[in-house]
């Protein structure tokens, strides 16, 4: 099976087949599976001799994946993408450990950027069978080392590339993934999107367009928060222009199954959904309708607003809003920022017929936040307790916010930057470049502590964490999923690390105050990509860096920007049943059939 949206399949273009593989197909460093081009010589055999290409010029540059990383076994595709050396036309890419011995062999098929530009690299995916071979073999397993090897067309001399270390987890993927797409709608770029989802446990290699507009709507399609059990969502729609304001914003509550949406009024601002259920949830104050720090509960059914939660009793929150709420599957707590809202910005130009006059952003939207804390606040039954902060920020130019709680209730990551007083982009928690992850135990309590492999570098702008469902085990250790967005480069496709690239921020924002929904996309915006990294929660628990490097999530339309992923315990269909529904043909992908003859999630 395959989940993957690829663009150059070179099973294709060399006719790859598995005629040539060795006669008892074993695969291991005694017997090797090699898999020809046709047409294309055979490579002589690792440590069998033959001419060493002169000179480092000629070695191939192995680009991704990138090493130490830990992929799920029924991801069932990555791309290999190497700079092929000097005189290299034919190339070996080789999966070597002590059970594995697997060759396949390929001719270059160029990699074009998502900017349209050659970049001189070459790509390779593995097609489902080659995947499930090395993953299922090595699943749980000791890594597995990809090279490259790279040859003239005669086979003259062979040069190798630098090695990768990839894993495999011992247990597949389950759960489902609701994302924001970028779309292209009349031919305008990036003034307009939708929410599209991917099914792990579906061998369908493409997502789904769950919800976008039509050519003709005006719309974007963009907030959405998903109830656990992923039969209902909290979503915000917006006319298609290019601000990312809440004031314009109507939210609505969404059956997933039947498609029918309710208005929630005025009610416009981040949400989280109360425990593994549907019943209920809260959101923020997203665009400052009251002036004290506050939640506001909605009924899951009806789309109707409780009784304001007001947390203004609890000491350090006066004067900020409360923003980015997550509720733990267990129902006991919700975490949350406190922020500083960025009001009140003023431009001395930018504004009016021809740029001259001033320009002032006096928005409310808690969106954009300084300086924001983390806190928790416990809830028994649906009554809100007195909220504690469980991270400071150091000082007046530390941001943390964009909490998320692990699916057993013991670990948070979040978002940390670090800005430069003055430099509202370092400061503002939308789409700040300094964006770190951070993750720390909440129960007990521990320090927070950088996902230094996970973050790979600085400005990166790596955004927005979601868990997914399920805790897993590794190596005796309990493993959990993270994605997030990032701005760092995909290997040799799309590229955002150095000039001329940087972040954009829309008309109506603190950094843009001119409002001006007629300004052109500029094409070297930053383009942000979903990314995955496993996350090693006894690692956090014993004070370690607890990420793994993190990888592309290979279903993702690779030239739109995608972000703000939210996950489910399994994709709501027609095809299979629910949580909750009766057993009958048979319960979807993730959900067991329980004693009362309903299904329901599996929860370690």
């Amino acid at each position: 099976m395959r989940i993957a949206l690829v663009l150059v399949l070179a099973a294709a273009a060399c006719g790859h087949h598995h005629g040539n593989a060795t006669s008892d197909g074993s695969g291991g460093p005694g017997q090797p599976i090699i898999v020809q081009c046709p047409g294309c010589p055979q490579f002589p055999g690792l440590g069998d001799g033959g001419t060493t290409c002169s000179g480092s010029a000629s070695d191939p540059q192995l680009i991704y994946p990138p090493d130490q990383v830990l992929l799920p076994p029924n991801m069932n595709v990555i791309e290999v993408q190497f700079e092929p050396g000097a005189n290299n036309t034919l190339f070996e890419i080789d999966f070597e450990n002590a059970v594995t011995d697997v060759r396949l062999e390929t001719q270059c098929n160029a990699i074009t950027s998502t900017r349209g530009a050659a970049t001189g690299g070459c790509a390779f995916d593995l097609d489902p069978t080659d995947w499930n071979y090395v993953a299922m073999q090595n699943a749980g397993g000791a890594p597995v080392t990809v090279t490259v090897r790279g040859a003239p067309a005669d086979l003259s001399c062979v040069a190798g590339s630098n090695a990768r270390q990839v894993s495999f987890a011992a247990e597949p993927l389950m759960g489902g993934i609701y994302y924001w797409q970028s779309m292209t709608v009349n031919g305008v770029a990036g003034k307009t999107g939708g929410i599209f989802r991917k099914d792990f446990g579906n061998q369908d290699p493409t997502p789904e367009p769950f919800l976008t507009p039509t050519a003709d709507s005006n719309k974007c399609v963009g907030c959405h928060y998903l109830s656990r059990d992923g039969l209902k969502m909290v979503i915000g729609t917006d006319d298609a222009d290019s601000d990312d304001e809440l004031g314009d914003d109507q939210f609505f509550l969404y059956d997933v199954a039947t498609r029918a949406p309710t208005m929630m009024g005025n009610s416009k601002g981040f949400a989280a959904w109360q425990a593994g259920a549907h019943d209920g949830f809260v959101t923020s104050d997203g665009a400052g309708m009251s002036s004290t720090p506050e939640l506001i509960p909605f009924d899951g059914t009806t789309g109707k607003a409780g009784t304001t939660i007001s947390l203004a009793g609890a000491a350090g929150l006066s004067g900020l809003r409360v923003t980015n709420p997550d509720w733990s599957f267990d129902g006991s707590a919700v975490y949350f920022t406190a922020t500083t809202v960025i009001t009140n910005i003023s431009t001395p130009t930018g504004c009016g017929p021809n740029g001259t006059m001033p320009c002032m952003y006096n928005n409310k939207d808690d969106i954009h936040g300084q300086n924001g804390s983390l806190w928790q606040v416990s809830v028994t039954g649906g009554t809100f307790g007195t909220p504690t902060e469980i991270v400071t920020p150091a000082g007046a130019t530390e941001n943390d916010y964009y909490p998320t709680i692990s699916p057993d209730g013991t670990s948070l990551i979040f978002d940390r930057a670090t800005g430069t007083a003055g430099d509202l982009a370092s400061l503002d928690s939308y789409n700040n470049p300094g964006a770190t992850l951070y993750a720390m135990t909440v129960s007990p309590a521990g320090a927070p502590i950088a996902l230094a492999n996970a973050n790979l570098g600085p400005s990166l702008t790596n955004s927005w964490p979601r868990f997914s469902p399920f805790v897993q085990h590794y190596n005796g250790h309990r493993l959990v999923w993270v994605t997030f967005s990032s701005t760092r480069d995909y290997g040799l496709r799309v590229q955002n690390q150095g000039a001329p690239y940087f972040n954009c921020y829309p008309p109506v924002s603190p950094e843009d105050p001119s409002g001006d929904h007629t300004k052109p996309f500029d094409p070297d915006c930053t383009q942000p990509q979903i990314w995955m990294a496993a996350i090693d929660l006894d690692a956090l628990a014993a004070g370690s860096d607890p990420s793994f490097p993190a990888f592309w999530l290979p279903f993702q339309d690779v030239t739109a920007h995608n972000h703000i992923a939210q996950w489910v315990d399994s994709i709501m269909t027609q095809s299979c049943q629910q949580i909750g529904q009766p057993c009958g043909s048979g319960c979807c992908m993730g959900l067991v059939c329980e004693s009362d003859n309903t299904c329901e999630s599996v929860i370690q």
